[in-house]
């Protein structure tokens, strides 16, 4: 996710990634997920404004995320879904197969055309769950001027459950996501984050951020649910702080 196209291109921060390569398997032919064959097309990603930015690959953070809740499908089971930052579209998708009742995927315009084209390719199976997914709906939000929830949900709904999948990549967009989150979040929201440490600084203010905004937990995959990841990558569970 990145600055809309009004805007001076953000530059990512001079420190190097904290593990190179992709950690969790994939094959855009398709991987097994959930007792079915998930497809996931990506193609090339660029830097300038006019063609977008880094969200037309999969990204070992939306693999985590997903494997998670194959993993915990009640997190998502019967519930409205809002991811942020969707890319591709994994993640959402999968939400979709293991039984939300409606998926609502965002991220800037220029991701949406290959993210419509993975939900299609994928109808069969996240329409073919005994829960029933009602819809999946790829919509345009850009975090530093998010629409309000109706136009994204309707009728006054609100969702459930907030899905990011490794979003957290310079430091000029943590303030932005945050108030974004902020805007979007409601007393029984569950919001849960995938964040690969990269940058201190970046890693610093969106630690602190996260922390001020929620009751989070950082859970133990491994110990919880078999789930091993590198150390740098880090599954949170928030909730809004009663005060």
């Amino acid at each position: 996710m990145k600055e809309s196209k009004m805007r001076t291109v953000l530059e990512p921060e001079p420190a190097p990634l904290a593990i190179m390569g992709r950690f969790f398997p994939f094959d855009d032919s398709g991987i097994m997920f959930s007792g079915t064959v998930l497809v996931i097309k990506e193609m090339q990603n660029h830097t300038n404004e006019i063609d977008g930015g880094t969200g037309l690959n999969v990204w070992d953070g939306s693999l985590l995320l997903a494997r998670y809740l194959e993993m915990r499908p009640e997190l998502v089971r019967n519930k409205s879904v809002l991811e942020l930052g969707s890319g591709c579209g994994l993640v959402g998708i999968s939400s979709g197969i293991i039984g939300a009742y409606e998926v609502i995927m965002t991220d800037l315009r220029y991701a949406l055309p290959l993210m419509q084209e993975n939900v299609k390719r994928n109808e069969s199976s996240w329409r073919r769950n005994i829960h029933g997914c009602k819809t999946i709906q790829c919509k345009e939000c850009d975090w530093f001027r998010p629409p309000p929830i109706s136009e994204l949900f309707g009728n006054n709904n609100v969702p459930d459950v907030i899905l990011i999948a490794d979003c957290v990549w310079i430091a000029p967009l943590i303030a932005p996501l945050l108030r974004t989150l902020e805007k979007y979040v409601h007393d029984a929201t569950t919001v849960i984050i995938t964040y690969q440490q990269r940058g201190k600084d970046a890693h610093d203010e969106f630690w602190e951020g996260i922390h001020n905004l929620f009751d989070v937990v950082n859970v133990d995959t491994e110990m919880t649910v078999g789930l091993a990841k590198p150390d740098v990558f880090h599954v949170l569970e928030c909730k809004k702080r009663i005060t």
